[in-house]
């Protein structure tokens, strides 16, 4: 297998923003560029006081996993890492905007990254939405230890209203629209009508969206979804990612590509990021 390190990250893609997310203490934070690529974004409107009144995210003791840095440990280098990594993204935009994340594959720590970033833009203040979208493998609502009545599926169905399905993350302004199971026909999903309707009513609401995507090679869902992105994030991890996945990933998404995420340290997420990940996307 040939892996690349930081500085062959930069080679192959140097007007990229390469930050570091770490999931423990150890080792020394790589050294930062201060850029992320900027895009107009769309008017937001605050949102209302019918956020007050979101019904929590049942959290059931039994199922409840502490996967997240913040829960982990507040003041632990990883948290520090995430903070960085608002704080850049909120000075690049500070009108916010929806931020589509996705990886080359499997094992790159995709949506704990997703989970993360959300909850440092929550923890300074910022309303923001996670919409569990690799509908092939879902993963948010397993990582949170959470169950949702509706899900994202059924919005996207038209089955029930974003109002219905979406949930609040602690007592942060952070909130999740989920999906605990596999969609077996995604990609009719993702051409729906309803998901232009979603991602409308989500930038009136909330500052920041975060999209947890699926990931690029596998299979052509997240193409679907490029197009709907202010900023397009790719998670890459040292050691583990394959040059000829970043490159051809790096090719797939073409312009839309923002900034990438470098991930150096090994993150396990229990579910859906295991060496059977790829199966999901045949």
């Amino acid at each position: 297998m040939i892996t690349l390190n930081l500085r062959e990250y930069q080679t192959i893609a140097p007007h990229l923003v390469i930050a570091s997310a770490s999931n423990g203490d150890a080792g020394s934070p790589h050294k930062h560029q201060d850029t992320i690529v900027d895009r107009p974004a769309g008017d937001r409107s605050d949102a209302t006081n019918w956020l007050n009144m979101v019904p929590k995210l049942e959290r059931p003791p039994q199922k409840h996993r502490t996967t997240l840095a913040f829960e982990s440990g507040a003041d632990s280098r990883a948290c520090e890492q995430f903070r960085l990594m608002q704080h850049r993204l909120v000075t690049a935009r500070p009108t916010g905007g929806v931020v589509l994340i996705t990886s080359p594959g499997a094992e790159d720590g995709k949506s704990l990254n997703c989970q993360n970033l959300a909850w440092a833009l929550a923890e300074a203040g910022h309303k923001t939405l996670l919409l569990d979208l690799d509908l092939r493998r879902p993963s948010l609502l397993t990582s949170l230890g959470g169950v949702c009545p509706q899900s994202i599926e059924q919005v996207l169905k038209g089955e029930v209203t974003p109002e219905a399905a979406i949930r609040a993350v602690g007592d942060l302004p952070l909130y999740i629209i989920g999906l605990d199971k596999a969609v077996s026909k995604p990609v009719p999903l993702l051409r729906a009508p309803e998901l232009s309707n979603l991602l409308k009513w989500a930038q009136k609401n909330f500052q920041w969206v975060l999209l947890d995507a699926p990931p690029v090679l596998p299979v052509a869902d997240v193409e679907q979804l490029l197009p709907r992105a202010d900023l397009v994030l790719m998670v890459v991890r040292e050691r583990v990612t394959r040059r000829a996945a970043v490159q051809r990933s790096a090719e797939m998404l073409g312009e839309h590509l923002s900034s990438l995420i470098f991930n150096d340290v090994t993150m396990s997420i229990a579910a859906g990021y295991g060496a059977n990940y790829d199966r999901g996307y045949r």
